[in-house]
């Protein structure tokens, strides 16, 4: 059997994963080439490569997965994809039928890294309408463009989130400091941060979605109603978080409580990491100062020698692609916060028993993930 041959008897190795991989070249593709309606004929290339094997190559969906999962009609499905084949991006294998299609998709490129994308987002999770159901029920295309461009952005560090020198919410009026020291005790200050409401964003990638006009406020416009609308239908959501400065490549230090101190129920880790923090500052400040924690939403302690940190609203994807990366990035995160509770609560037993000299332990470097 020669390659020709065997390639056409490739069904795409093995049963494909959670996840699918987009190539940027055939990204860029997808929005040049001529159509007369790109958002299906994304939607439907999208619906295509989802259904691949883990080659991301061969699929058997069509039209049908579609209707099923996007809600796009057959007649417009099949449009669509009859227009990926005739640009030549898609073809049709020798086993493809009428009745029983099968499609061939480029293979990816080796040079760069691909974009991620999670099949949910394209069969929904349970019980839920899928997002690219919901972005095509909003007749924009660039809001799909804008989605899978954030996606391609996510930060493989604990945050899992698109970093800050890209997309960043929770600033100050003028980017202005909104963390302030409100004690020194011994080997550690307090610090009050403060929620800002005010968002920036930056990097190449905005650019394909702002509008070519002199005023700011009117160029950046169209980006920020999109990115509005992709937070509206649930696709993304910010995620608060310290950094330890105010630089768009600051390091993230943890995750706090979007709901801040309210009792809850049933707690979960960020909720209980941000009530040690405020429990171990009051016990460092003592009752006599307890008027210091009057006008911040968080309140934690941090090593004198640590520079002034910064709140930040980290942006994320609701439906996240499982790839080996996230799972590095989750398990970096779980490793932050045991290590910072444990340290809060040594914080907070020391203070109590009167010592203020040793400083938070924080244990050995993130081991990589196995």
């Amino acid at each position: 059997m020669d390659d020709s041959e065997a390639e056409k008897r490739v069904r795409g190795k093995g049963r494909g994963s959670n996840f699918f991989a987009l190539g940027h070249e055939v990204k860029d593709q997808l929005w040049s080439m001529p159509t007369t309606n790109r958002l299906n004929l994304v939607i439907a290339y999208l619906v295509l490569l989802a259904g691949t094997g883990s080659d991301h190559r061969l699929t058997k969906w069509s039209a049908k997965a579609c209707e099923e999962y996007t809600g796009l009609g057959k007649p417009r499905a099949k449009h669509a994809i009859g227009e990926l084949v005739a640009s030549g991006l898609v073809k049709r294998t020798d086993a493809s039928s009428r009745m029983m299609p099968q499609y061939e998709l480029p293979p990816l490129a080796i040079d760069a890294e691909p974009v991620f994308l999670p099949v949910a987002l394209v069969t929904g999770l349970s019980g839920e309408a899928s997002m690219l159901r919901r972005v095509r029920e909003t007749g924009d295309a660039m809001a799909l463009r804008m989605l899978i461009d954030l996606y391609g952005l996510i930060s493989l560090d604990a945050t899992h989130g698109i970093p800050l020198e890209h997309l960043r919410g929770g600033l100050s009026q003028n980017d202005e400091p909104n963390a302030r020291k409100l004690a020194d005790v011994g080997a550690h200050g307090v610090w009050g941060v403060t929620r800002g409401s005010y968002r920036g964003g930056g990097g190449e990638w905005a650019s394909f979605h702002r509008a070519k006009a002199k005023d700011s406020s009117v160029a950046w416009k169209p980006f920020w109603e999109r990115l509005d609308l992709l937070k509206q239908i649930g696709a993304v959501w910010y995620e608060p978080w310290l950094f330890d400065s105010a630089a768009t490549d600051a390091e993230p230090i943890i995750p706090l409580d979007p709901s801040g101190y309210y009792p809850v129920a049933e707690p979960d880790d960020e909720a209980r990491l941000t009530r040690s923090a405020l429990d171990a500052a009051r016990t460092l400040v003592g009752e006599e100062r307890e008027y210091l924690f009057e006008r911040a939403d968080f309140y934690v302690p941090l090593t004198l020698h640590r520079q002034t940190p910064a709140y930040r609203e980290v942006a994320r994807l609701r439906v996240e692609a499982d790839t080996p990366g996230r799972r590095l990035s989750w398990k970096r995160r779980r490793i932050i916060i045991e290590q910072y509770q444990q340290a809060f609560d040594q914080l907070r037993h020391d203070a109590l028993e009167g010592r203020f000299d040793r400083p938070m332990r924080l244990g050995s470097t993130l081991e990589p993930a196995l």
